[in-house]
């Protein structure tokens, strides 16, 4: 697994014709991922982490702040969530600062596709997903480009 395969998932099997309908958007990818060994997903999960810590930034979240004034810490979460869901170029433009329409938009499901794919793969519930990524997720978790 790696980047280019994160992107692909997310933005060539999603089931766009879904939009508006984020849980049925990602079931192609969530259904894909299971048929992978364990590894894979996992594999998947850190991926998706490492681009979501990528885009944690300050500068990045005071440029949100000027498309949504009540940003938070979860809302700009959800928003790093489509700036990996839309293709490699889209975010490497959104790590710029260059893409306006991201902090409009949010993608809250993407973050639970490796845990629901492991547990359609096991048959168990999302919960019990064993798998921890080494990199935090959280707003402000990216210290380094939190730095004032």
């Amino acid at each position: 697994m790696d980047r280019k395969q994160v992107f692909y998932c997310f933005n060539d099997i999603c089931d766009w014709d879904k939009c508006g309908e984020d849980d049925l958007v990602v079931k192609p990818v969530i259904e894909y991922l299971s048929k992978l060994e364990d590894e894979e997903i996992f594999a998947f999960d850190d991926i998706m982490a490492e681009l979501l810590y990528e885009l944690d930034s300050r500068k990045l979240f005071e440029l949100a702040k000027k498309y949504d004034k009540n940003v938070s810490d979860d809302s700009f979460l959800y928003s790093r969530c489509v700036g990996i869901m839309n293709g490699e170029e889209y975010f490497k433009a959104a790590l710029q600062g260059k893409v306006a329409d991201l902090w409009k938009m949010e993608f809250e499901a993407a973050l639970y596709v490796p845990s629901q794919a492991w547990a359609l793969k096991h048959g168990k519930d999302p919960s019990e997903y064993p798998h921890v990524t080494p990199l935090c997720i959280e707003t402000g978790s990216n210290a380094e480009k939190w730095k004032a």
